[in-house]
């Protein structure tokens, strides 16, 4: 019944509405309407023509036979029009008295109109088919009232319009008007149709269709129920209605591309988020898979072991090329490849280039040369990875599709712009156009082919695959990230003689001293190295993290000294002479940002040089990457900070740093790093204990997949031994609570000694922490929830806690309630803390 009314309630809303439109339209005198109506004709048909053609561009995207038929629906009201328009335009008559008086003309246009109606019903048939909404009791009722309340609503106009009665009666006598009832019977069963759908889907695009054959029902009834002499003005009527209409039907069709461009466009974004998702999974256990293989081939292993290991390898690189190109593809879909602009050595990538594509090409017995000699003193601005990416893609490329030969590698300045580089964006000011060419002698490529050789998944042939391996999205990949460096790709290939990719790049650029380019060769586990000497300044809040990076700094012979907030940072960069900073991000007093731009601020101030800071930070955002290098510092590395990283970033700032003011001190204690933190004893209290098991491992640091994978063996070789149960549950415990890896890795640059002293350190430091968690979850304060939660995170990952350091990471995004519910969780982030020191002090015996 409430179903029922609301069918009522919406097609008298409707008529009423149509009603005054009717009764002044018709109420205008004759010199009026003959003016207009040419004009209106018009613009009629243009709608038309638009809805037409946006209705089956719809179609072809949607693929819904709905479209179709209002398509056809709009083309045979255009073709009823056009058979019309002739006698029209030659009586000078008004548009509609051809269908209402009756002529041979008239009868043709009535023929256009029954089809075309008949085409609208249709199209809600098979909307309800797609959607699968079977509501044809409902059509029939909802028909009946459209009916029922169109009727009654033909008493406005015959009680405002002079001279116009109730005529019936002639209905039933002119077969003029007695032809008209197959096509008002489609009118009801259309309109019907889409009110039912505008109900059950709630939709207004829904409810345009159903008004449009509305009006077209209006004007039929108004034919039939108003006397003879109201038939002109029921005819005159139908040029305003059909400009209502075909308008609606057009913003209908508009609607519905736009609701499918949103679709199509949060379909992509879906899969973009899936494909990122499943790579970024998938990405974590192979690591592990990788790190495990190549610690077993560093181990004793016969010739058929070492070759298995070697395939493991091989293999597992394959597929971590796949993921990443997966992962590449998916950000340049989703138009979330974001570019940056800083600094770097070109020669850098030449090197490590001829270097790794050199190691795959000899075992291949290709020749690699590279060509860079332009790059020997030169500097340049921009996107360095993304550059890197774009050549590693294109002679890796050139590697795998040549047997024999060699592979070039040439790069010029363009001094000249070429004609046909128009689609390389114009140059700013300070930036050159480079030429990079990647020539190989290799398989080559047809014509036809070269012209999808761009497009994702695409290779040379159909064998390619099966042969070579692959799936082509390197060059794909390439070519977008080209583009959105304002740069141009193209190729050019003889089949069976090679291939050759040219790539044009505008990158800033200035002159520089010739660039000696880092090796991997450097020594790691001596004082002795090319940073011997050099002072350090670390800004590190928590202790332990202060002396883990100083034990690595240590081990380079670097002069370190800590202090523990940045306000401190500022003055002891006042006060002394340093060759660079790193500084943490979250401090007290003054955070990393906040220093860093006081330090900038003096350096302006007293036109010093600038001197280099290295954020470290525990928070992997790029955004808030690029919020710590528009603060001023020069490069950002995430904790835990592996110490090849952290040395090869110090040999990048420091190598050519001039450090004449140092003199070389022959104590041994001057080596030592510095500390301005007091050590605490190791406390003898035990942590606050509920018990809680069940972690998510979703957020664990870098090296967990190895650690996961190592607890696997060690555990399977504990069961082959018979050792006994309670030692694999300890192991499980260690492993499940430690990364290992990371641990042995700050036990070898601290030492073992210095390791247990710093494990001692972390129930106090944790316990300072966890006094702020428990004020602001009494105060109801986030921000000193947030700073606590990611101290202890910071702390735990980078003395290889990962379980620890994953929870407390939940707890710095904690968006929960305060009381009860947060306390509980500080309470199992207790447990939690005991249960990892006490695998921390098992490691180390």
């Amino acid at each position: 019944m409430v179903r029922l009314l609301a069918y009522a309630g919406f097609t008298l809303i409707t008529f009423l509405t149509i009603t005054p439109v009717f009764i002044f339209y018709s109420s205008l005198p004759d010199e009026i309407v003959g003016k207009i109506t040419f004009s209106v004709i018009a613009s009629v048909e243009i709608i038309a023509l638009l809805t037409i053609a946006i209705g089956w561009m719809v179609y072809e995207l949607t693929r819904r036979a709905q479209y179709v038929c209002l398509v056809i629906m709009m083309g045979l009201l255009l073709l009823g029009d056009l058979v019309g328009l002739p006698r029209l335009f030659g009586a000078n008559d008004i548009l509609g008295s051809e269908q209402a008086l009756g002529t041979f003309t008239g009868l043709l246009v009535l023929v256009t109109r029954f089809l075309a109606a008949m085409a609208f019903a249709l199209s809600w048939h098979y909307a309800n088919k797609d959607d699968q909404i079977f509501v044809q009791e409902q059509v029939i009722i909802a028909a009946f009232v459209i009916f029922v309340v169109a009727s009654l609503s033909m008493v406005a106009p015959i009680t405002f319009l002079p001279n116009v009665e109730f005529g019936l009666s002639h209905a039933f006598q002119d077969i003029s008007t007695l032809i008209l009832t197959p096509t008002l019977l489609m009118a009801f069963i259309g309109a019907a149709g889409y009110l039912v759908r505008c109900f059950v889907r709630r939709s207004a695009m829904e409810a345009l269709l159903c008004i449009c054959m509305m009006i077209g029902a209006f004007n039929h009834l108004a034919l039939f129920y108003l006397a003879p002499n109201g038939a002109e003005l029921a005819a005159r009527f139908i040029i305003p209605s059909r400009m209502l209409t075909y308008s609606m039907t057009l913003c209908y069709m508009l609607l519905s591309l736009r609701s499918h461009f949103l679709r199509s466009y949060q379909a992509s974004s879906a899969k973009s988020e899936f494909l990122a998702t499943m790579s970024h999974e998938i990405r974590t256990p192979l690591n592990g898979v990788l790190g495990l293989a190549q610690l077993l081939r560093e181990s004793e292993l016969t010739k058929m072991q070492l070759e298995r290991v070697n395939g493991i390898l091989s293999s597992g690189r394959t597929l971590m090329a796949l993921l990443n190109d997966i992962l590449d593809m998916s950000k340049i879909e989703a138009g979330r490849v974001e570019l940056e602009n800083r600094q770097f050595y070109p020669s850098d990538i030449m090197y490590d280039l001829k270097q790794f594509v050199g190691a795959v090409a000899k075992e291949k017995n290709l020749d690699v040369v590279v060509d860079d000699g332009v790059f020997n003193d030169l500097m340049l601005t921009g996107d360095e990875v993304r550059l890197r990416q774009i050549l590693w893609n294109l002679m890796s490329n050139a590697v795998k599709f040549t047997k024999k030969g060699s592979v070039r590698l040439e790069v010029a300045k363009v001094e000249e712009r070429l004609s046909s580089l128009e689609d390389v964006r114009a140059l700013r000011d300070g930036e050159m156009l480079f030429h990079f060419a990647v020539i190989d002698t290799g398989i080559g490529i047809s014509d036809e082919r070269q012209k999808l050789i761009f497009a994702p998944f695409t290779q040379a042939d159909n064998s390619t695959m099966r042969e070579y391996g692959g799936t082509g999205l390197g060059l794909s990949i390439a070519f977008s990230l080209t583009e959105l460096m304002g740069g141009k790709m193209m190729v050019s290939s003889v089949e069976h003689q090679g291939t050759r990719f040219d790539v044009w790049l505008p990158f800033k650029f200035e002159h520089t001293e010739r660039h000696l380019v880092s090796t991997a060769e450097e020594p790691l586990d001596s004082g002795d190295t090319v940073l011997a000497g050099a002072r350090v300044l670390v800004v590190e809040d928590n202790e332990i993290n202060a002396n883990v990076v100083g034990g690595m700094l240590k081990r380079h012979g670097i002069d370190v000294t800590l202090v523990a907030n940045g306000r401190e940072g500022v003055h002891a960069f006042r006060d002394g002479a340093f060759d660079l900073i790193l500084m943490d991000a979250h401090m007290p007093v003054l955070d990393g940002e906040g220093a860093t731009r006081h330090i900038r601020e003096i350096e302006r101030f007293n036109g010093g040089l600038r001197i280099p800071i290295v954020c470290l930070t525990a928070e992997a955002s790029s955004a808030r990457h690029r919020d710590f290098l528009a603060a001023g510092m020069d490069e950002v590395l995430t904790k835990p900070v592996e110490e090849r990283k952290l040395y090869s970033t110090l040999l990048r700032f420091l190598r050519d740093r001039v450090r004449g003011t140092h003199q070389n001190d022959e104590d041994e204690s001057a080596a030592q790093p510095t500390i301005s933190a007091k050590p605490l004893e190791a406390p003898t209290q035990h942590f606050n204990v509920v018990a809680d098991r069940d972690h998510d491992h979703s957020d664990q640091v870098q090296g967990d997949d190895i650690a996961v994978l190592n607890k696997a063996v060690l555990v399977e070789e504990v069961a082959e031994t018979h050792d006994i149960e309670n030692a694999s549950a300890t192991k499980e415990m260690k492993m499940d609570l430690i990364d290992q890896g990371r641990f042995d890795e700050v036990c070898a640059a601290l030492g073992k000694e210095q390791l247990a002293m710093l494990v001692g350190l972390l129930p106090a430091s944790y316990q300072e922490e966890r006094e702020r968690l428990i004020e602001a979850a009494n105060n109801g304060d986030s921000d000193v929830l947030r700073r606590a939660a990611h101290t202890i995170k910071g702390m735990a990952a980078n003395m290889a806690g990962q379980k620890l350091a994953a929870e407390a990471r939940k707890l710095e995004t904690y968006d929960g309630s305060f009381g009860k519910e947060l306390l509980e969780r500080i309470t199992a982030l207790d447990k939690l803390a005991e249960d990892t020191v006490a695998a921390m002090q098992a490691a180390l015996r």
